[in-house]
């Protein structure tokens, strides 16, 4: 019988420490909603300790929609980012933003939630 562990151990991509331990990242992407929370999520994990502009996401999820998505696209993904890090904080991740203000200056990277010793 296989074992999937319920944790994982994360390191920091630029130093190699440890920067905290979660539930493996499908397991995570398994429990989430589908459609943009999925795919915000996907690219994330892809990036994984690395952040991802605004205009990145929006282009991910909106950029094969004929009308190019909703007006105000940066606001969307702001609200999608923020619901999508309330349902993984539970399994032990989080969002890291950096930038704030209008347009898309915000910048999202998926870390484990750092341990404290």
């Amino acid at each position: 019988m296989n074992h999937i562990p319920q944790t994982s151990q994360f390191s920091c991509p630029c130093c190699g420490n440890t920067i905290g331990t979660a539930a493996p990242v499908d397991m995570v992407k398994d429990k989430i909603s589908r459609g943009h929370n999925e795919r915000i999520f996907s690219l994330l994990a892809s990036r994984l300790g690395r952040f991802v502009s605004k205009d990145t996401i929006v282009e991910h999820i909106y950029g094969d929609d004929p009308d190019g998505g909703p007006d105000r696209a940066d606001h969307v993904v702001s609200v999608l980012v923020n619901k999508l890090k309330n349902s993984i904080e539970p399994h032990g991740w989080t969002i890291k933003s950096i930038g704030r203000g209008s347009g898309n200056k915000a910048h999202y990277s998926l870390a484990p939630i750092e341990v404290t010793p």
